[in-house]
């Protein structure tokens, strides 16, 4: 337990100390590989997609399990290195807080025109309007998603199966950026990438959720998880944004009868703006120490177990 706990808490403070990874782009190799397996695999069917995510995934874990093995049966503290440059690599705490107060920082001068393209390269996409309501909602959603997919869940899955698991669930998420079933080209073919990404991404997504519950307004991220999670059709999506914005008093989810329920939309009770995008990369850090928190008494409690045994 101290040496995983020493290992996340290495690979955070590498990614505050050198958040841009030198330049280095770890992940860049791995998108164009992807797409050439797309090319040669995609016959329209959710065989193909399944055969394409295990060629896609299982050499790169099985290198990752090997390298831990060999680097622990040379020395610990080489194997301790390893597992902190890989979670390192599948972390990414800085980048979305520091793109997201940009955005605050452009909305508050009016720059709608740099505020929508720093919301591009937060979120990979541009606000449907280009308004500040619109690409302070698109934000703050998307802050709330990265909050799960790239600091929650590598953690979590890095502290079950080590750094396998946090390669694996990083390789997840391209290939459902990728291949996911979004349009026609991907409509059979994408099913397992998506499907594999969900099933990684269940737990974490509900983890994170009841995070922001607990920092944020408990009883109106609770309430809202339960009214609206059926607003987003993705269902790691839903508990993220439903508990991120009823915590954060974005959205008041009155009780209704289930007719009215369905035929209610999705927008929110105050409109969005700098503020709000603020306010939800404070949330997400507090998340973060929350959970760093409660490691370090876990760990603080283990040890003072075997010091008194």
């Amino acid at each position: 337990m101290s040496e995983i706990l020493i290992a996340v808490l290495l690979a955070i403070t590498l990614d505050h100390l050198i958040p841009d990874r030198q330049g280095i782009k770890p992940f860049v190799w791995y998108r164009d590989w992807a797409e050439s397996i797309e090319e040669r695999f995609n016959g329209g069917k959710r065989a193909h997609g399944v055969g394409a995510v295990m060629l896609a995934t299982l050499p790169i874990v099985a290198g990752v399990l090997l390298l831990h093995y060999v680097l622990g049966q040379l020395a610990w503290i080489l194997r301790l290195a390893f597992d902190v440059v890989v979670l390192y690599l599948c972390v990414d705490v800085h980048r979305p807080g520091k793109t997201a107060n940009a955005i605050s920082n452009a909305l508050e001068s009016s720059d709608l025109d740099e505020a929508n393209e720093k919301l591009q390269e937060l979120t990979g996409k541009g606000a449907t309007e280009k308004n500040e309501a619109d690409i302070a909602r698109a934000a703050v959603e998307g802050v709330l998603k990265q909050g799960n997919s790239l600091i929650v869940s590598p953690i979590f899955w890095f502290m079950l199966l080590g750094p396998f698991g946090a390669v694996l669930q990083r390789l997840s998420c391209i290939l459902d950026s990728l291949w996911g079933h979004r349009y026609e080209r991907f409509a059979e073919f994408g099913w397992a990438a998506a499907r594999f990404d969900d099933l990684l991404g269940w737990i974490p997504a509900r983890i994170t959720a009841l995070s922001y519950a607990l920092m944020g307004s408990f009883e109106d991220a609770l309430h809202c998880w339960r009214r609206r999670v059926g607003v987003w059709s993705d269902i790691n999506s839903g508990p993220l944004l439903a508990s991120g914005f009823g915590a954060m008093h974005m959205q008041i989810c009155e009780a209704q009868e289930e007719d009215e329920y369905a035929e209610r939309s999705s927008d929110l009770t105050v409109v969005p703006d700098a503020g709000h995008v603020r306010r939800v990369v404070a949330l997400v850090w507090r998340v973060l120490l929350l959970w760093l928190v409660v490691g370090i008494l876990m760990t603080g409690a283990h040890l003072a177990g075997l010091f008194s045994g």
